[in-house]
């Protein structure tokens, strides 16, 4: 029988434990990454997740809403979730997941590379004075 709302299944058939498809939730899910250590400095707006990969995830305070206005010991008091998948600040109501830092960082690389090389630095003045 078909769902009263669209692109919702009634169906009693449905796949116990698929394996996800996404590469991010294989790396999570399949793989069991997770967040092992967190380091954060407000002054340089940094947010660093250790993955216990060795791998480092780095992401910027202020791109999280909550964050940006958190003091230093506000900040410093975060929890891991859901089995190191996720890093919560309670008394700030935010919870951020792993895969959203994998996702942001992703694109940061992407657009880094896609931007080829910056522009080129001038050779010292020193050098430019001697042709003189």
């Amino acid at each position: 029988m078909p769902s009263s709302k669209p692109g919702r299944s009634t169906s009693k058939n449905r796949v116990a434990n698929k394996r996800p498809t996404d590469p991010i939730d294989l790396l999570v899910h399949e793989q069991g990454l997770r967040i092992k250590d967190v380091y954060l400095d407000k002054s340089l707006d940094l947010l660093l997740l250790v993955l216990n990969n060795g791998q480092v995830v780095r992401s910027n305070i202020s791109d999280h809403d909550r964050l940006r206005g958190a003091s230093e010991p506000q900040l410093a008091k975060w929890e891991l979730i859901a089995g190191g998948t996720g890093l919560s600040w309670p008394k700030l109501d935010e919870d951020l997941s792993l895969r959203g830092f994998i996702q942001a960082a992703s694109v940061r690389n992407v657009i880094r590379s896609l931007a080829g090389p910056g522009p080129k630095v001038a050779r010292s003045s020193k050098r430019q004075a001697r042709k003189a």
